[in-house]
C-alpha cells in the first residue's frame, strides 16, 4: 500500500477516534443532567394526588412546583446534550452511556436525604461504570447512520406503541410497586423510540432546517416526547424511585440499541469472545443499576 494511503488511513482513524471520544463526552454529560433531573422530579411528583397518574393534568400540577421545574430544565439540558451526541454517534454508542445517570443521581439523592453515601452504593456505582466500560470496549459501536425505510418506521412505531399501551394497561389497578415498574418500562420504551427519532432528526438537519421541518420526524419527536414524559412522571408518581428509575435506566438503552441494530443497520462486534463479554457487561450494568436503586436516597 502506498505511503500516502497509509497516512490517509492514519488520519481517518485518528479523526474517527476523536469523534467517538467527543460523542462519549456529550453522552456522559447528558447522563449527568438526566440523573439530577430524575431525582428532583421524583421528589416533586410523589407529592401529587394518586388519582392523577397517567393524566396530562399531572404535568399541569407539577409545573407549579419549583423543584420539578428545575428538574425539567435539567431534563432539557440532558436532551440537548443527547441530541448533540446522536447527531454523530450511533444509538449503540450513545444510549448505553446514559445508564450512568443513576450513578450521577446518587450524590443528589444523598444530599436531599442529608446523609453520606455508603460503601455499598459506591461499589454498585463502580460495577455500573465497569460494566459500561467493558461493553463499549468489547462491542466497539461506531457512528450513527439511521437508515430505515418508511415501512420499517411504521412497523417500529406501531410495535413500540403497543408495548407502551400494554405497560399502561398492566399498571392500572395494580399495586404501587407494579405500577412504578410497568410505567417506567413504558417510559424507557418511549424514550428509546425518541432517541431513535432524535438521531434521524439530527441527521436530517445536515440538509437544512426547512428540509427537516418538511419531514415527519420533528413532529413524531414532539408526540413521542410528550408520551415519554407522561409515562416518566407517572412512574415517579406511582412509587419509590428505587423501582422506577432503575427500570427506566435499563429499558431505554436496551430498546434504543435494539432499534439501532434491528432497523438502522448499526453493528457491534460479534467476533471471538466479544459477545460473551458484552452479555457479562450488560449483567453487571443491570445488577449495579438495581443495586443503586435500593439506595436510601432513592427510597422516598
Amino acid at each position: 500500500m502506498p505511503v500516502s494511503s497509509l497516512a490517509a488511513l492514519g488520519v481517518l482513524h485518528h479523526h474517527f477516534g476523536r469523534l467517538v471520544l467527543e460523542v462519549t463526552g456529550w453522552s456522559m454529560a447528558s447522563a449527568a443532567s438526566y440523573g439530577l433531573a430524575a431525582v428532583l422530579q421524583h421528589h416533586a411528583a410523589i407529592r401529587e394526588p394518586p388519582e392523577m397518574s397517567m393524566r396530562f393534568g399531572l404535568l399541569a400540577g407539577l409545573v407549579r412546583r419549583p423543584l420539578w421545574l428545575v428538574g425539567s430544565s435539567l431534563d432539557a439540558v440532558g436532551y440537548l446534550l443527547q441530541f448533540l451526541a446522536l447527531r454523530r454517534g450511533s444509538l449503540a454508542l450513545v444510549e448505553p452511556v446514559l445508564a450512568l445517570s443513576l450513578v450521577f443521581a446518587l450524590p443528589v439523592g444523598a444530599w436531599l436525604e442529608h446523609r453520606t453515601i455508603r460503601r455499598g452504593e459506591l461499589a454498585a456505582a463502580a460495577v455500573v461504570t465497569l460494566g459500561l466500560a467493558l461493553f463499549l470496549r468489547a462491542a466497539r459501536p461506531g457512528l450513527g447512520h439511521p437508515r430505515a425505510t418508511g415501512l420499517e418506521w411504521v412497523v417500529l412505531s406501531a410495535t413500540l406503541a403497543a408495548v407502551c399501551v400494554g405497560c399502561y394497561l398492566g399498571a392500572r389497578g395494580g399495586s404501587p410497586a407494579r405500577a412504578a415498574v410497568l410505567l417506567a418500562a413504558g417510559s424507557g420504551t418511549a424514550f428509546g423510540y425518541v432517541a431513535a427519532v432524535t438521531e434521524r432528526t439530527g441527521h436530517l438537519l445536515d440538509r437544512g432546517v426547512l428540509h427537516t421541518l418538511g419531514n415527519w420526524s420533528p413532529y413524531g419527536l414532539l408526540v413521542g416526547g410528550v408520551v415519554a414524559m407522561t409515562f416518566t412522571q407517572s412512574a415517579f408518581h406511582a412509587g419509590a424511585l428505587r423501582l422506577s428509575l432503575p427500570t427506566l435506566t435499563v429499558a431505554q438503552p436496551l430498546v434504543a440499541v435494539a432499534i439501532g441494530l434491528g432497523f438502522f443497520g448499526e453493528h457491534i462486534s460479534t467476533t471471538g469472545i466479544a459477545p460473551v463479554v458484552e452479555m457479562l457487561s450488560l449483567v453487571l450494568v443491570t445488577g449495579g443499576v438495581f443495586s443503586l436503586g435500593r439506595s436510601p436516597g432513592l427510597v422516598s
